[in-house]
Formats: structure tokens, sequence, C-alpha cells
């Protein structure tokens, strides 16, 4: 069991997941998103090989247009 803390909210998973795991798990969009882990960004190229540690935590930034 690993727990995660996913934009301010406590999540519990069954297993050890990447970046890439995490973000496919929550169904999260890529388009237009950064992740950062412990306060580092994360390029998404890394996502895949970016194992994620009980207790991370994790912010996912939605960009969005307006003017």
């Amino acid at each position: 069991m690993i727990t995660l803390k996913v934009n301010d909210t406590q999540k519990e998973f069954s297993r050890t997941l990447s970046l890439e795991d995490l973000v496919n798990e929550l169904k999260v969009k890529t388009n237009g998103i950064a992740i950062a882990v412990n306060s580092n960004v994360v390029k998404k190229e890394e996502w895949t090989s970016r194992i994620l540690q009980n207790n991370d935590n994790i912010l996912i930034i939605k960009s969005t247009q307006g003017g």
C-alpha cells in the first residue's frame, strides 16, 4: 500500500506507481498539464521512469486559456 498526497488530497494505492501510472489511474488528460513531485517539476519525458514513493506530494497543474 502506498499513500500519496495529490493536490492536497490523500490517496491510497495498492501498488507502487510511476508518475505516468498515476496520471492514467486518475484519468487526467495530459494536454496542458504540469506535474511537480515534492515541489520539483518533472518533465513529461520522465513520467514513465519517475517512481513515486510513499508520502510523496504531487501537484498537478492544468493550464487554462483566458484573456
